[in-house]
């Protein structure tokens, strides 16, 4: 589902205003808390790029994920700071998480109106060696044709009426 996100449209949204002045402001805040920053500091380069970015995509925001994830100092550190903070932080989860749901949520719709498994992909094998074939295929005939039969009886009321 993931790996939707990487390459798709829906990968890509928005970095708010908002969001943007904030990094301004973590930049500031440390610029004038320490006298000679070392530009090579984790997240000087990312809040720089951060700064004047208008959009944002998947890859950039796991990347900054894994960074909170897996930062273990204090929240008043320099790279904290300038990776955006707490803020930041609450915020590309968020984000995440929206854009998951998202693609969930479109996957199953595509289920609930009758496709197939959406969650696989066209050209995955499902494993059938374990599933009594008459079993799974009389509920999906049972669960569909009532559905179609429903359907069918409603175009030809239509139909006659015309």
């Amino acid at each position: 589902m993931n790996k939707d996100l990487y390459s798709s449209a829906q990968g890509q949204i928005e970095f708010p205003n908002k969001m943007r002045d904030h990094m301004k402001a973590s930049y500031e805040r440390t610029v004038n808390s320490i006298d000679d920053l070392d530009k090579s500091i984790e997240g000087y380069k990312r809040n720089q790029e951060l700064q004047n970015q208008e959009y944002i995509d998947y890859k950039q925001l796991k990347r900054i994920k894994n960074f909170f994830d897996n930062f273990k100092g204090s929240h008043k550190h320099p790279s904290f700071v300038l990776n955006g903070g707490v803020e930041m932080k609450n915020w590309v989860n968020n984000e995440l998480r929206r854009m998951r749901e998202f693609g969930k949520m479109t996957k199953k719709t595509k289920m609930d109106t009758g496709m197939q498994n959406a969650f696989l992909s066209p050209h995955e094998k499902k494993d059938f060696t374990n599933v009594r074939p008459s079993q799974e295929h009389s509920k999906t005939v049972d669960k569909y044709n009532q559905q179609v039969t429903e359907s069918l009886r409603r175009i030809k009321e239509i139909i006659s009426k015309i």
